[in-house]
């Protein structure tokens, strides 16, 4: 199925890939259906079509025995992929695929589908594995490579090779615990941010667990009775807003008398956003600010003999804000939903640690019972 949502007119359009008689690869797409069923009906009715076309030539006209397919190479497939990616993800990310493709994938773009082998693509798996770069890094180009084979499966019925590559397991010694602030730490950092709107923003950020993305995008109007609606985001580059990536990730979240003691002073300001008013926040400035704070922070605890904070990113303060509640006896399932993860296997995946560490509070529990 190649149906989707053109999110700037509200309608549906299909994008329909066949062989046609002359084993061509042809590109159909129709647009301006008001329901997905009626894209959906059209994508099969026009398949119909062309599949009678092609078993049933016309008598009146001679029939012609087609040339064999001509092959698609594993770099056109990749091109396809990338299209189609598009329409789901941004024009950064789709990017950074690109430059994967170009670092890893050399050896096998200009194969011909119906040759690859799944040696080929093992090759491959063992280049990247080679490399110099980060495991997580070499495992999103194991994932990316087998991604496009699985696409090739799904709308070109290729053979999926790309299924048995396994990923580079990441060994103890690489690997590094997630470094997150505590509420007294956070506390010493966000006195060395001195602009306010900023100092807003990251106290926002670390008692709220939202996505940078998704606080660049928080209007005033957004913010009722001490709640936050979470109902868009801002694009990385562009001055716009975008759709959030799931339904779960439309929330509303409950904020503390802190925050809003903090953002208060930016809601009576004028312009529609709670920060920048007017203009959100550039994400150069953003992780300008942070950085600054850190350092300025660490300078100050190395003049007084402290123990310094850790150097986290910015998202960590989102990967702070649930662990800090997890840690206090938090509900999993309310973390989960106040977080935007679409299922709750997600929470459990990234923080299970956290729930391990608890066990033995829970041992402390019966063994007072």
């Amino acid at each position: 199925m190649a149906i989707y949502k053109d999110e700037k007119r509200g309608t549906w359009y299909c994008k329909v890939n066949y062989l046609n008689e002359d084993g061509k690869l042809i590109s159909h797409t129709k647009r301006g259906f008001k329901l997905k069923r009626d894209a959906l009906n059209y994508e099969s009715n026009y398949r119909c079509d062309q599949y009678e076309k092609q078993e049933e030539p016309n008598p009146e006209i001679p029939v012609i025995i087609p040339e064999p397919p001509r092959e698609i190479l594993f770099r056109e497939l990749f091109d396809k992929y990338i299209e189609n990616k598009r329409h789901e993800a941004e024009d950064y990310n789709v990017n950074k695929y690109i430059q994967v493709a170009k670092r890893f994938f050399g050896s096998v773009m200009d194969i011909p589908m119906s040759k690859i082998k799944p040696s080929d693509y093992l090759e491959c798996r063992n280049f990247i594995e080679g490399q110099k770069a980060a495991v997580r890094y070499r495992n999103k180009a194991i994932f990316l490579l087998k991604s496009v084979s699985r696409f090739g499966y799904d709308y070109y019925e290729l053979k999926d090779h790309g299924r048995l590559l396994k990923i580079i397991p990441l060994k103890s010694t690489e690997f590094k615990e997630r470094e997150v602030w505590t509420p007294d730490q956070f506390k010493l950092f966000i006195e060395h941010v001195d602009h306010p709107v900023y100092k807003a923003y990251f106290t926002f950020l670390y008692y709220s667990g939202v996505r940078r993305s998704e606080a660049r995008a928080v209007e005033k109007k957004d913010i009722i009775d001490g709640c936050v609606s979470i109902n868009k985001s801002m694009h990385q580059y562009k001055k716009e807003f975008k759709s959030l990536k799931t339904n779960s990730s439309r929330r509303k979240i409950q904020l503390n008398q802190h925050v809003l003691d903090m953002i208060a002073p930016l809601m009576e300001r004028d312009g529609p956003l709670l920060f920048g008013d007017h203009e959100d926040l550039s994400s150069t400035s953003i992780q300008r600010y942070f950085s600054n704070g850190i350092k300025k922070c660490n300078q100050h605890l190395k003049n007084i003999g402290e123990k310094l904070i850790p150097k986290i990113r910015l998202h960590d303060m989102r990967h702070s804000h649930a662990t800090f509640l997890i840690n206090k006896g938090a509900n999993i399932v309310a973390v989960s939903k106040r977080l935007g993860h679409s299922d709750i296997n997600m929470t459990l995946k990234v923080y299970t640690h956290l729930l391990k560490e608890n066990e033995s509070k829970i041992i402390e529990l019966l063994d007072n019972y």
